[in-house]
């Protein structure tokens, strides 16, 4: 129990770090610009939100695109900050590389649920305001079930992030936002496509369809049986995803070090003999 106890401790203070980290940055107010931004956009696209057409708009340009892309560009400016100092900070610690990994991974996944719970009050506030068509049950429902099932993009962005770059982590979360979302999520091979999942799962919990229109009443889209099936398939590919990065960054520490040790086995600050 206690050393139980001192995991969880060490692990909080692994999050708190990674917060700190950011501190200062961009990365630290993005969660925070995102869906307001958003609400933003959809307020205006929808001409003051008119027809209680805010909160689905609102909704759907966060799951389809902009939730995505936040994830991306907050991944990489933690890995960018990571890989200026070598991973130092995350092989010297007393803990094991997998353990760091998963405590900056539930950093992220924090992050990303307090931006989705953002969101959420945002819209209900606009849809007491302009009349929405989405009930405050349902809304709460969608931010619980996207914070689960965009879980996975998370450890994939980072090692995007970690082998590409920006551009292609960023490049990459819109090709898959759009084909996930245009090609697969009204389609019977949804479950193909991690990033049909989302729009799939929001038709029968917000009554939005992929394009942004309302669920027809006779749709088959209503059905809620794809919850469950999206939560798996989305928790799956999270475990997965996790265990690439891991192995990604546990690779990269053992060269760093290994030229730690070459330095000073010949004295050198370089690795190189």
């Amino acid at each position: 129990m206690n050393r139980l106890l001192q995991d969880k401790k060490s692990g909080w203070k692994l999050v708190k770090a990674e917060s700190l980290k950011l501190r200062h940055t961009f990365g630290r107010i993005l969660p925070v610009v995102a869906p307001l931004f958003t609400i933003l956009l959809a307020f205006f696209l929808t001409g003051g939100g008119q027809g209680k057409a805010l909160p689905i708009g609102a909704w759907n340009w966060w799951y389809t695109l902009l939730l995505p892309g936040m994830l991306a560009v907050l991944c990489y400016l933690g890995v960018r900050k990571d890989k200026k100092i070598g991973d130092y900070h995350i092989w010297m610690q007393p803990e094991s590389v997998g353990k760091c990994l998963t405590w900056k991974i539930v950093y992220y996944v924090l992050v990303m649920a307090a931006s989705n719970f953002l969101l959420f009050g945002g819209v209900l506030l606009c849809g007491k305001l302009f009349g929405s068509t989405i009930s405050g049950w349902n809304g709460f429902c969608g931010f619980l079930l996207l914070s689960i099932v965009s879980l996975w993009e998370i450890p994939l962005y980072m090692y995007l992030s970690a082998r590409f770059g920006m551009f292609a982590t960023v490049l990459s979360s819109a090709v898959l936002s759009i084909a996930g979302t245009a090609g697969f999520a009204g389609t019977d091979f949804w479950w193909l496509c991690p990033s049909a999942v989302p729009s799939r799962l929001m038709c029968p919990v917000l009554g939005i369809l992929p394009n942004g229109l309302p669920v027809p009443v006779e749709s088959s889209l209503w059905n809620r049986g794809v919850i469950l099936p999206g939560i798996m398939i989305s928790v799956s590919w999270f475990i997965l995803l996790t265990g690439l990065v891991q192995c990604q960054v546990a690779s990269r520490s053992d060269r760093q070090s290994a030229s730690a040790s070459g330095c000073r086995r010949t004295g050198r600050k370089g690795g190189m003999a």
